[in-house]
């Protein structure tokens, strides 16, 4: 099945360079999501990160997306922007720094993003919370759009694909697709999310980006 599978993803190679920027800067030492209920029960949003060079290769070879001198990618923040606009958020604002880093800053308005109607967060009474299980991230993915569905697809991760692995199978796949290089950047990647309520209150929760890709929660 996951041989099937591949066969599809790599015809989904007609992406937009959005679309390689999300799954590229997903695969760095640590990538950082802060969550900040605001004043009027908005929710501000700071992602930061940025990707490894074997994993950025891979992909941006395969993408035909050009790269600075210092292996970083060509970024459209431009384009990038749009498509976080067009999926629900505001005050959209990406920059790429000098190394590769990326730092995006956002808001949801009315907590009506799909990072809220997923069950990943909730937002209640001021206060924060996240519930990051194999349903939750399959729901994420369903009602994802579908820039964000093909971005999630680069990774192959079982979650999405109705599969079931250990992280060392998926680690052990991941890096026959992409070569160990990337493979090894992926099972290094943190995913650390901080949740501020109104009151200032704070949580931080860290994940094993494989295992989250894999849904052994």
């Amino acid at each position: 099945m996951m041989k099937t599978f591949c066969k599809g993803f790599r015809n989904k190679f007609g992406m937009t360079l959005s679309l390689v920027f999300f799954s590229l800067i997903l695969v760095s030492c640590t990538t950082e999501v802060t969550l900040s209920v605001q004043k009027d029960d908005s929710v501000d949003i700071h992602f930061e990160g940025g990707a490894g060079e074997a994993f950025t290769k891979m992909i941006s070879s395969a993408a035909g997306v050009g790269m600075n001198a210092d292996g970083t990618n060509v970024v459209d923040t431009e384009a990038v922007s749009y498509e976080l606009a067009k999926a629900g958020f505001s005050n959209v604002k990406v920059e790429q720094k000098t190394g590769g880093l990326v730092l995006i800053d956002m808001s949801d308005k009315k907590s009506s993003s799909y990072i809220f109607t997923s069950g990943i967060i909730k937002s209640e009474k001021g206060k924060l919370s996240a519930a990051i299980t194999r349903k939750s991230l399959e729901d994420f993915y369903n009602s994802a759009d579908e820039q964000t569905r093909m971005t999630l697809d680069l990774f192959l991760a079982p979650v999405f694909n109705n599969e079931t692995m250990s992280e060392e199978e998926y680690l052990e796949m991941l890096g026959s697709f992409y070569g160990d290089g990337a493979a090894d950047e992926v099972s290094k990647s943190i995913v650390k999310i901080n949740l501020i309520a109104k009151d200032g209150s704070k949580q931080t929760l860290k994940y094993p980006l494989s295992q989250i890709l894999c849904g052994n929660l």
